[in-house]
This record gives structure tokens, sequence and C-alpha cells, in this order.
């Protein structure tokens, strides 16, 4: 058995089907709104409509979907105000985590040297790496959360940020997204974890705006 003609072992099939479909919602390969029928995903992914069923509950669970009676599975579309709620939580959060950061040298190291590798990618041109990059940013602060429940929702916030995070991205978001991570940075090492929490808001609420403004029309 195939899906996206990789061999699959059957007990993996479920997962697998599941990640290429949630990678392709976050990449936008289907419109908000768009239809996802089991029978065109199960010739697309070259399985039978069980584990496209499968997935798609799952993603229904995550919020990537939405399953409605008679009318099967649409990718979900996001409102201003989803928007706003999803980057409140990740404010609340990160900002804890930059607290965290504090007079930790090992960790300003690790974010000196995701700066360094954003920076190189935005000067090659590579916005998908610088993107990824941009990322694995945040992804710092959050691995400094020793908490379970915790890592399960920022997990799931995720998956919507970096699906909303397609839009409007570019040269001129991406670069000033990484002179904001530099101020954050350099907040830190100056020990100034207010200042450090005051940019990381202004950066959020930044990106937060440019994306509502390129919210996508939601097919009817």
């Amino acid at each position: 058995m195939t899906v996206s003609g990789d061999a699959v072992a059957p007990v993996q099939v479920k997962d697998l089907v599941y990640r290429r479909l949630r990678d392709a919602l976050i990449a936008h390969e289907f419109r908000p709104g768009e239809s996802m029928r089991e029978t065109a995903l199960s010739v697309r992914f070259g399985v039978s409509k069980t584990p496209i069923r499968e997935a798609l509950v799952r993603l229904e669970h995550d919020g990537l979907v939405e399953i409605a009676p008679y009318r099967g599975a649409r990718a979900r579309a996001y409102s201003a105000e989803d928007a706003r709620e999803l980057y409140e939580a990740r404010e609340l959060l990160e900002c804890e985590c930059v607290r965290m950061a504090a007079g930790r040298p090992e960790v300003l190291d690790r974010l000196e040297a995701n700066i360094t590798q954003t920076a190189a990618a935005l000067d090659q041109g590579d916005l998908d790496e610088a993107g990824t990059s941009l990322d694995a940013f945040d992804d710092l602060f959050f691995d400094l959360l020793d908490n379970a429940l915790l890592r399960g929702v920022i997990e799931r916030l995720a998956l919507h940020l970096r699906r909303l995070g397609r839009l409007g991205a570019g040269p001129a978001r991406f670069s000033d997204s990484l002179a904001q991570h530099r101020a954050i940075l350099d907040a830190l090492r100056d020990d100034d974890v207010v200042g450090a929490q005051e940019v990381l808001r202004a950066h959020l609420r930044e990106v937060r705006e440019v994306q509502i403004a390129a919210l996508p029309a939601v097919d009817d």
C-alpha cells in the first residue's frame, strides 16, 4: 500500500495519512471552506476511505477541519476574531517563556544561533527555510515549559499559528520578524525581561494584523 509514493506498513497508514493531510492544510493546499471529499482524498493518497475518514476526524479535533452533517468535511476558515484569540493565547504563554529564558546563557546561545540561521536563509532568498527558522525561534522558548498539559496546548496552538503564518509571508515581513527576534534577544542579554516581553508583544500583534489583513475569502 502506498501513500503519495511512500511504502507504508498497514499499521502506519492512518497516521501517515493524518500527517499528510495536516501538512497540506497548514500549507494551504486546501482553500478555507474547500470541501475535502473522502473519495477524492482516497484517490490522491492511494488508500481506502477508512484511514481518510479517521484522519478527518482527528483533524476536526485539532480544529483544522470542520465536519457537518450532509456536507462532509471542509478546510476550516479563520475569522479575524479567531486570529486574535490564537495570538492572545500565544502571547500569554510565550511571554512567560521569555521570563524563563532570562539568565540562561545556553538558551540565549541557541536563540543567537537561530537568528544567524534565519539571516542566512533570508540572504539566500530561501523563504521556506527562513519561515521554518522563524518558527523555531518561538519553539526554543516553548521548549522551556516542563508541563505536559501546556505542551499539549502549545502543540495544538502551533498547528493554527503555522497555518496562519503562511498568510502575508514574504521577505519584508520575515526581515521585520528577524529584527524583532534580535531585539528580544538583546533585551534578554541585558537582563531586561520586561523589555523583551514588550518587544515580543509588539511583534506578535504586528504579525497578527498582517495575517488578519491577508485572510482569504471563504468558499461557499
